[in-house]
């Protein structure tokens, strides 16, 4: 009696009941299958953010008969989302493949046609902030790996030429086979391991003298009285809390900086995030982290899947398997001392994988027809009770290596073709290799002979399968010296008072002043500067910071508008912000640019002995953003405003001597400075009435000709204190004149 096998039991349990009875051989339930291979070489490089800058590609579709013994004929395969590559038709048709190396394949290339995307997304984070470690966190990396994902914009691929992509399979499968056999052991501990970390804690299990120590331990507070629930529901509160305040960290301030400082040792955080968009799960993954030699002390901290070893200035991390829309994530340290501004390079990164799905997102079969040997033949059994009454059977063998589906037989006479004695429903038969299916038996009554005709159809089952090659190769970036550095100029009021004191300027006491002040603020990094803030304090009563409207802003040397909010005044400090100026039409603070700040402070009548001592400090950051960076200048680099009671104090006279003929005199003007502190604009005056003529100066004065005298004009710029001007002339009288009318200065 022929016996069915227990996996067939279980499909028809699944599925239905499967007309008629399948007989297997030797109980093998398996069976070849034609096979469809994409054949894909996909090399991708990409810059730091994840942009694609080129695509490499070369596809192969290959139909193959897999049997060493049987052939395959009257192939016809339908394809679907072929509109992506460069295939003619949807539509396949083959004659025959047989069964040698030279004749059970048939191929054809193809490329990608339009804009291809990625389809592994792997980014590396860099980080020098402090806080780093948390920053650089799963969650986060795989919000901004999605987010990438979903602002991808594809690139023209182009053929990869025939030599490179040899040499590359070759190297792969070198590397593959030295790291296969550990990769799957490690892989399993890890599994383990993750399962162990993950599993959460069960308070409800604990005693509420253990929940009580435990929030003591972890400083949670706990009200008298408080029931086990309520002090479950305290520390659920807190671990939600806690978690919450370690991702805000990454949404603060980004998951990204490159600063760095001179002359003093910097740990730097690396992460490298990887997240497939592949239909299947990808395999053989080896993510290469080229390390400059100026990082030291390179430390691992975390490997979310796989392993990750550091072999000389080389982080190999190797995963056997990633599924699909699964984030993986590696996280390491590097120390680095500078001594210069210039940038250093973090090293570029290479990536190999292996997929099973095609890279194109589609290729797939819609409808595969083929045959391969097989027999059939129809049991006509007229039955010895009844002559006349034939039982009929048909039995379909399948002598093949391949697994065949029966999936329409129409039995009928010549007479009746309508007639079909043999429904298989929805339900086919899957016959395995070398099975065979016999029919219910249909009774038929004729006393000639029974003769049928059958049409039998039938097809050989199919696979595809996509053999994907891929590498990513991707950019370094340079992390930058972040550096800022200032200076304080304040000018001398118009009134200079001289002083041997050095930083020191002198201002006269209960006199209003404005002294011009500037605030320089000089990027001395290599790294762009994304916000400036200059503040300077301790302005008083006595110094008043200026009006909004009196500060003038400056980026190297021309004039720009700033948001009059961002100019903020009060009575004790004025700070100028310039933020995000990325997006801003200032832009960024270049390597070497300046900004300045400008404004006069207001002297208001202070008195003997007041001092305005100032503090001015100089904030910045970069973009990305990373430690706010601050300079300020030392105490003796600010000059100090001391107030002095000092008064303006000359004398002036003028004298007059006869010389050589009657009428003939000398006037000479004296003009001394007897104060300590310099006379500045002063303006002498001197009248020679008509009756004289004049002539002969020391210094030529400005001549103003009036009614009954002449105007005499000298412009005294400045006299230091203790010195004195002498002024000459000779005059000459004539007519009737008195010397004495000489004599008056005016």
């Amino acid at each position: 009696m022929p016996r069915k096998n227990k996996k067939y039991e279980e499909e028809e349990e699944e599925i239905g009941e499967i007309p008629g009875e399948i007989v297997l051989k030797d109980g093998y339930t398996e069976g070849l299958s034609a096979l469809l291979r994409i054949d894909e070489a996909v090399n991708v490089e990409q810059d730091h953010n994840a942009n694609i800058k080129a695509i490499g590609f070369n596809g192969k579709l290959n139909v193959e008969n897999p049997s060493s013994v049987d052939r395959l004929w009257d192939i016809n395969i339908i394809l679907t989302d072929i509109e992506g590559v460069n295939l003619e038709s949807n539509e396949i048709k083959i004659q025959e493949l047989g069964i040698t190396d030279e004749d059970n394949v048939e191929s054809r290339d193809f490329q990608i046609t339009g804009e291809a995307q990625n389809l592994l997304f792997v980014k590396e984070y860099i980080n020098t902030m402090p806080d780093a470690n948390n920053i650089l966190n799963l969650k986060d990396i795989e919000s901004d790996l999605i987010k990438l994902k979903d602002e991808a914009i594809g690139v023209e691929a182009e053929a990869i030429e025939e030599e490179e992509e040899e040499e590359k399979i070759e190297e792969d499968e070198e590397s593959e086979e030295e790291e296969e056999i550990e990769e799957e052991e490690i892989e399993e501990d890890e599994v383990e391991e993750e399962i162990e970390e993950e599993e959460e804690i069960d308070y409800n299990s604990w005693t509420v003298a253990e929940l009580k120590e435990y929030c003591e331990e972890n400083d949670i507070e706990i009200p008298s009285g408080a029931k086990k629930a309520e002090i479950i529901e305290l520390i659920n509160e807190a671990e939600a809390s806690e978690e919450e305040e370690e991702y805000d960290v990454a949404e603060e301030y980004g998951l990204e900086s490159f600063g760095i400082s001179i002359n003093k040792v910097n740990t730097v955080y690396f992460a490298i995030g990887m997240y497939s968009l592949f239909e299947r799960e990808i395999s053989d993954i080896v993510v290469t982290k080229n390390i400059s030699e100026k990082f030291e002390n390179v430390k691992i901290i975390d490997v979310s899947i796989g392993n990750a070893e550091l072999e000389g200035n080389q982080i190999k991390w190797t995963i056997t398997e990633l599924d699909p829309e699964v984030t993986a994530l590696i996280k390491f340290t590097a120390d680095i001392l500078v001594n210069t501004k210039d940038s250093v390079k973090t090293g570029t990164i290479e990536v190999s994988y292996k997929g099973t799905s095609s890279f194109t997102g589609g290729l797939e079969i819609e409808n595969f027809d083929g045959l391969t040997n097989n027999k059939h033949y129809i049991d006509i059994i007229e039955r010895d009770e009844e002559p006349g009454v034939w039982d009929c059977r048909l039995v379909f063998e399948n002598p093949s290596e391949f697994k065949i589906d029966l999936f329409k037989i129409d039995i009928h006479t010549s007479d009746e073709p309508d007639t079909n004695f043999i429904d298989l429903g929805e339900v086919s038969p899957k016959l395995p290799a070398g099975a065979q299916w016999n029919s219910d038996l249909w009774q038929y009554y004729s006393d000639d002979y029974p003769t049928f005709q059958k049409e039998i159809y039938f097809r050989v089952f199919s696979e595809i399968e996509a053999d994907v090659n891929g590498t990513i190769a991707i950019e370094d970036v340079d992390l930058v010296l972040a550096s800022i550095t200032g200076e304080v100029i304040i000018e001398e009021p118009e009134v200079k008072i001289p002083t041997e004191e050095e930083g020191v300027i002198l201002l006269p006491s209960y006199k209003e002043s404005d002294i011009p002040t500037t605030l320089k603020y000089v990027n001395d990094g290599s790294a762009p500067i994304n916000e400036v803030k200059i503040t300077q304090k301790r302005f008083d009563d006595k110094f008043r910071p200026p009006e909004p409207d009196e500060v003038e802003v400056l980026k190297d040397g021309k004039p720009i508008d700033v948001d009059p909010e961002n100019i903020l005044i009060d009575d004790n400090s004025v700070q100028v912000i310039l933020p995000d100026l990325k997006d801003s039409p200032i832009g960024m603070l270049e390597p070497d640019s300046v900004i300045e700040v400008k404004y006069p402070i207001h002297a208001d009548n202070p008195p003997q002995d007041a001092e305005f001592v100032t503090d001015v400090i100089y904030n910045g950051n970069t973009y990305p953003l990373g430690q706010e960076l601050e300079y300020i200048p030392e105490p003796e680099e600010i000059p100090i405003i001391k107030v002095v009671h000092v008064r303006r104090k000359f004398r002036l006279g003028k004298k007059i001597t006869p010389i050589g003929a009657l009428g003939s005199y000398q006037i000479v003007i004296e003009y001394e400075n007897l104060g300590n502190m310099p006379l500045k604009d002063y303006t002498i005056l001197d009248k020679v009435p008509d009756n004289f003529e004049y002539g002969e100066f020391s210094l030529e004065p400005e001549i103003t000709d009036e009614k009954g005298s002449d105007t005499l004009k000298w412009s005294i710029e400045e006299l230091e204190e203790g010195n004195k001007i002498e002024i000459s002339y000779e005059i000459n009288g004539s007519g009737e004149y008195r010397p004495s009318d000489a004599q008056l200065l005016h």
